[in-house]
């Protein structure tokens, strides 16, 4: 009798097989820099409508929890709108997820909390470097229980954006 057919799986197959055969080194930058990630409590991406680049809803274009909001010193006064980003978190073995990257686009702008010092918790202040994911999409790369981890990313091309829609099927 064999599993039951679920109606996504001759879709993920078909992604998948159109992921493995796009030439990814072609569209990344060869340059990793380093920066933060946290998450916001959101975990349904249509909880998330607009944001500062004015994408709308986000499971209606495509996006669902395969967006970030990004500190002041990234976002460019919306310059970054649209941007993908590839990001690994590191130096942190007991939280990180091992060999998992995440492929995000930039569709909402942390705002900096001049309250606190960039070094004393204010994650989006200048000059900090700082990513604030779904948790859905967080919990790919680390623990949700380690709250703010260490990541490397590299912008990708714009050609990423197809990579991007594809994979955020899978979240």
């Amino acid at each position: 009798m064999g599993a039951p057919h679920h109606p996504l799986h001759t879709p993920t197959l078909l992604i998948l097989t159109l992921l493995a055969t796009l030439p990814l080194s072609t569209t990344t930058t060869t340059t990793w820099s380093t920066a933060r990630a946290t998450f916001h409590a959101t975990t349904d991406s249509s909880d998330a409508v607009g944001g500062a680049c004015g994408y709308g809803d986000l499971d209606r274009t495509g996006y669902r929890n395969a967006t970030t909001a990004v500190s002041s010193t990234m976002f460019e006064k919306g310059r970054a709108c649209g941007a993908c980003y590839e990001l690994s978190c590191v130096d942190d073995p007991r939280n990180c997820i091992a060999g998992i990257t995440l492929i995000v686009t930039v569709t909402n702008y942390c705002s900096p909390n001049f309250g606190f010092s960039a070094d004393a918790g204010a994650n989006c202040n200048p000059p900090n470097n700082h990513f604030v994911l779904p948790v859905k999409s967080f919990r790919n790369i680390a623990s949700w229980k380690a709250g703010n981890v260490a990541v490397h990313y590299r912008r990708l091309s714009s050609g990423a954006s197809i990579l991007n829609n594809a994979k955020a099927e899978f979240f």
